[in-house]
């Protein structure tokens, strides 16, 4: 099944290149200048060279991401793909994260339009033409082992608007393989409903929903569920991708979720609202919508549920990570997928990267080399912190409580006790209590 037949793919990437590339018939007009910068950047319009394409040629290369680096944010990203992309066979898009997969090819509100395929394509294809030759003598600095990858954050768990576009579709073509396929999710909806009261895995209030679900354990996730004006499915952005990328390797960074949901409060936060107290507040009612979302429809509906998280104070949602991850991993081969928390990759940066790229499939960087990568200088370090000061003890402790099923489920997950992040919490603990000693002599 097909589920994202995007215009403009039907062809077969090229068998010489390790990135998925191709070449396809120069359209007029092409201006290299203009691409998506505008409709993509999430700050201003880039600018790039403004050369036309030439008559010399009348195919252009066309290229996909080779890799993904999906999240989280606040996790470190923007320094892990500068770093990535400093390895010589690494093309750098001239956008960091376009996030087109999972927003801005739907247009408003994400974009203020929808942006196309192509000029997605454009992110990737800038970046390979000389600068400094003549606009009638561009060359493409491309080799069949270089790669390019998208470091959208949102990628991992922003699926709403995939699945409203989606639902739409199967909703109104009831001919086509989706349509028919939509039916039999619908029917078994309908059985949900009857039997439980209301949309949802619901269990907790109605004794004979439980005999309907158990029984339908097979087919779970042929259900949808819809959260006020939002639906879920069973499909997600990585179905999208793989769909089209089955080969892509895929990156993810996650962090300890307490300290990553407060410096994310830090960083997208107007700096007027910024405060623990404030802080404190919008956890405990951000976590009591949570709860109320819960004692009804299932932790994943609500955790991708678009509604649910715009309303909320802060984003409890990003720190989820099992919830998203099994979804991911239904989908792409577990040897595709490399998970890193940041915290080890601040400990040693060079062991993280050489992983990286190994994931990748790079080669081994020469001394040279690796002296470039790992001096470059840290990127997007959160400066709020240290003037607004630490979150409340009282935050920290519903908010550990608040994770810890969800830091075990992914333990579990991915079969590594380290994600329930124990060694944070004791080293967190040992530093408060060296400072409380050192303050007691003071």
């Amino acid at each position: 099944m097909n589920i994202a037949r995007l215009q403009g793919v039907g062809r077969e990437f090229l068998p010489s290149f390790k990135n998925p590339c191709w070449y396809e018939e120069r359209k007029n007009n092409h201006e290299l200048g203009k691409v998506a910068a505008y409709y993509i950047s999430t700050t201003k319009p880039l600018l790039l060279s403004k050369c036309h394409y030439k008559r010399q040629s009348d195919m252009i290369l066309r290229c996909l991401p080779y890799f993904f680096l999906i999240g989280q944010p606040k996790c470190a990203t923007t320094d892990v793909f500068r770093r990535i992309n400093l390895h010589p066979d690494v093309v750098e898009p001239i956008v960091k994260g376009p996030h087109w997969w999972t927003r801005k090819r739907y247009g408003p509100p994400y974009a203020s339009r929808p942006v196309t395929f192509s000029e997605y394509l454009d992110v990737f294809n800038a970046p390979k033409i000389e600068e400094n030759t003549r606009c009638d003598k561009t060359l493409h600095r491309w080799s069949n082992e270089k790669i390019t990858g998208d470091g959208s954050t949102s990628t991992l768990w922003d699926s709403s608007p995939t699945m409203s576009y989606l639902y739409k579709i199967m909703s109104s073509d009831t001919q086509s393989i989706s349509g028919k396929l939509f039916s039999r999710w619908h029917i078994s909806h309908s059985v949900f409903e009857k039997t439980s009261g209301y949309v949802g895995m619901n269990t907790r209030h109605d004794p004979k929903s439980k005999n309907v679900i158990q029984n339908l354990q097979e087919v779970k996730y042929l259900q949808y569920y819809q959260y006020k004006d939002e639906v879920v499915l069973p499909f997600t952005v990585a179905n999208v991708i793989h769909s089209v990328l089955p080969n892509s390797r895929i990156i993810a960074v996650i962090r300890e979720p307490v300290s990553r949901l407060y410096s994310s409060y830090l960083f997208f936060t107007k700096k007027t609202s910024l405060s623990p107290e404030t802080f404190d507040r919008n956890v405990k009612d951000s976590i009591q919508k949570w709860q109320d979302c819960t004692r009804q429809y299932s932790d994943r509906t609500c955790a991708y549920n678009k509604t649910l998280q715009n309303s909320l104070g802060v984003r409890l949602h990003n720190g989820l990570y099992s919830l998203f991850l099994r979804d991911w991993l239904k989908v792409f081969h577990k040897d595709q997928i490399l998970v890193l928390r940041m915290e080890d990759y601040h400990q040693n940066v060079a062991e993280t990267i050489i992983s990286i790229y190994r994931h990748l499939g790079l080669r081994a960087l020469t001394e040279e080399e690796e002296k470039v990568v790992n001096m470059a200088p840290v990127l997007n370090k959160n400066w709020k912190k240290p003037t607004i000061g630490k979150m409340l003890e009282s935050s920290e402790k519903i908010l550990k409580e608040f994770y810890k099923p969800y830091n075990r489920d992914l333990a579990d997950l991915l079969k590594d006790s380290r994600y329930e992040w124990e060694d944070i919490y004791l080293k967190s603990e040992e530093l408060n209590a060296s400072h409380l000693t050192a303050s007691s002599y003071a």
